[in-house]
């Protein structure tokens, strides 16, 4: 499922309509009574059939139907609470999503509460453990997350544990895990950045990518050299430096590539904001001057993009909408396995990469 930002100001996930449907709406247009709907739609239930519970679950659907999640809370035995995993609690990354779930959890008549995990998989493994204590309504992991299989392994197993027990679970900004998705393809907003680019005149780039391997990151930079590959770009070897994602990152890493005299580089492409104003410092301590003498491009545009000088060139990943999304998906019914909806990224071309001629 697919929404396009341009042309839909409410939140993915099911459509609604101007008057409130109600469980009775829902139980007349079944055909069923109202508790036996009522059971269909609670994950908890085992005393409904699956071609009752499938044809409550669409009826639900088509009317628009959103059942209250205090009420369902009550009911259920489950807190009116919607339980957060942060990779990062300081990146602005994860904070925008954030952002959108806090609106959406509060709108829906939800509390959201916050667990950082500092991208990894075994301390989520521990604090989902914990949370299922709680009986949260629902879990949504967002960010980036690095360990081994096992660990990934283990991972699944405890939020499948949890969703057993009822809860609902969404990942936000990712798809790394078998779960609901709310997210924007890295890879496409990459590879658009890099055509932008190209279009512009820029022909060698250098990237900094985060120092953890993760699908976000491995998507942003496939994204970036599988386009500048087509389009003949040329990457020069040690010119793709690993880095954590942060101010202090980018600097280093700009200052690094200076030391290794990557002279031909007119470009340098930063997998967030924040390394990208890292490496435009860098570059100043250097005495090269961003923009003028070499292009910088960041992405997710979260981070002061329009308050430097010169402005900076990003890729809006409309994160705060990927957040409310994915609480939409954590109060909707659906007889599917998985949904995944997409939001499309926009580059902004700002005064870091103007066109370069000759």
């Amino acid at each position: 499922m697919t929404t396009d930002p341009a042309t839909d100001d409410q939140p993915p996930g099911i459509r609604t309509r101007p008057s409130t449907v109600t469980l009775r709406d829902v139980a007349d247009a079944a055909g069923v009574s109202k508790a036996s709907a009522s059971r269909a739609l609670d994950p908890r239930s085992q005393y409904v059939s699956p071609e009752l519970r499938a044809r409550v679950m669409e009826t639900a659907r088509r009317l628009g139907y959103r059942p209250n999640a205090s009420a369902r809370a009550t009911t259920t035995g489950a807190t009116a609470m919607v339980a957060v995993l942060v990779s990062d609690i300081r990146d602005p990354y994860n904070a925008e999503i954030v952002h959108g779930v806090i609106e959406q959890a509060g709108a829906s008549g939800l509390v959201a509460t916050f667990a950082g995990t500092d991208h990894a998989i075994d301390d989520e493994v521990r604090v989902v453990r914990m949370m299922r204590s709680l009986r949260p309504h629902a879990m949504i992991l967002t960010g980036a997350r690095s360990g081994s299989t096992v660990s990934r392994t283990s991972l699944e197993e405890e939020l499948a544990r949890y969703t057993q027990e009822g809860g609902r679970v969404v990942i936000a900004g990712d798809d790394e895990l078998p779960f609901d998705t709310a997210v924007v393809p890295r890879r496409r907003g990459a590879s658009a950045l890099v055509a932008d680019l190209f279009r512009l005149g820029y022909r060698s780039p250098a990237l900094i990518r985060p120092d953890h391997d993760s699908a976000a990151a491995r998507e942003w930079e496939d994204g970036i050299v599988e386009t500048a590959r087509s389009l003949g770009m040329r990457i020069e070897y040690g010119a793709v430096v690993r880095a954590p994602m942060s101010r202090d990152g980018g600097y280093d890493a700009v200052r690094s590539l200076v030391e290794q005299r990557h002279e031909g580089l007119d470009v340098v492409l930063a997998a967030t904001d924040a390394m990208a104003i890292g490496a435009m410092s860098a570059m100043r301590d250097a005495g090269l001057s961003p923009g003028t003498e070499i292009g910088v491009a960041g992405f997710d545009d979260v981070v002061g993009t329009e308050d430097v000088t010169p402005t900076l060139t990003s890729v809006d990943l409309a994160l705060a909408r990927v957040g409310a999304a994915a609480v939409e998906l954590a109060l909707t019914e659906s007889a599917a396995d998985r949904r995944r909806v997409e939001f499309e990224p926009r580059v902004i071309l700002r005064g870091t990469t103007p066109a370069r001629h000759g």
